[in-house]
């Protein structure tokens, strides 16, 4: 049972630790540090690192409680980012409001939970923040974790759904409504 243990453990250790190492080196120099990317960074770490461990921990022995803890901690911090998404989308909702509003009085009277945006998806409401945010496609796609290219097409998307041609339109459009 042990030489199972061993000759399990040190090839996923080995990769899930050079993984570990790899996403360590990719989220460690955010281009945009604001409270909440490295908020989002922080708690990413955590959840990948447990999941690391699992193959160490598999080697230790049968402790399940440490394991279950380990695992436990993966998926709150999980939860976490996924609350914390939220809470982010909540507090830019007056601004998303006025983005794609037809009017000004129609913004101010949105404020129940009904959301005036719901065409988008979830992604391209995030996209959509950093391009207001004035942050280029590769900055965003380098936060997101994504490539250049899907942040264009999600772009693309985002332009489409709110009539505007481009980028440039879509900014001034923004900007005069919130004026």
């Amino acid at each position: 049972m042990n030489s199972s243990r061993l000759l399990f453990t040190i090839p996923i250790s080995i990769i899930a630790f050079l993984f570990l190492g790899m996403f360590y080196e990719r989220i460690s120099n955010p281009s945009n540090p604001n409270e909440y990317i490295l908020r989002r960074n922080r708690l990413s770490m955590i959840s990948v690192a447990s999941i690391a461990l699992l193959p160490v921990l598999t080697f230790i022995g049968d402790y399940q409680w440490l394991t279950f803890t380990v695992m436990n901690a993966s998926f709150y911090a999980i939860t976490i980012i996924e609350i914390d998404r939220h809470l982010y989308f909540l507090e830019n909702k007056t601004k998303m409001y006025e983005v794609f509003a037809m009017s000004k009085e129609q913004a101010i009277n949105s404020a129940d939970t009904r959301i005036i945006y719901e065409n988008l998806t979830r992604r391209e409401i995030e996209i959509t923040l950093s391009i207001l945010g004035n942050l280029s496609y590769k900055q965003i796609a380098k936060d997101l974790f994504i490539a250049e290219s899907t942040v264009s097409k999600h772009a693309s998307n985002i332009y489409k759904k709110t009539g505007a041609k481009n980028r440039r339109q879509f900014i001034s459009r923004y900007r005069k409504k919130s004026k």
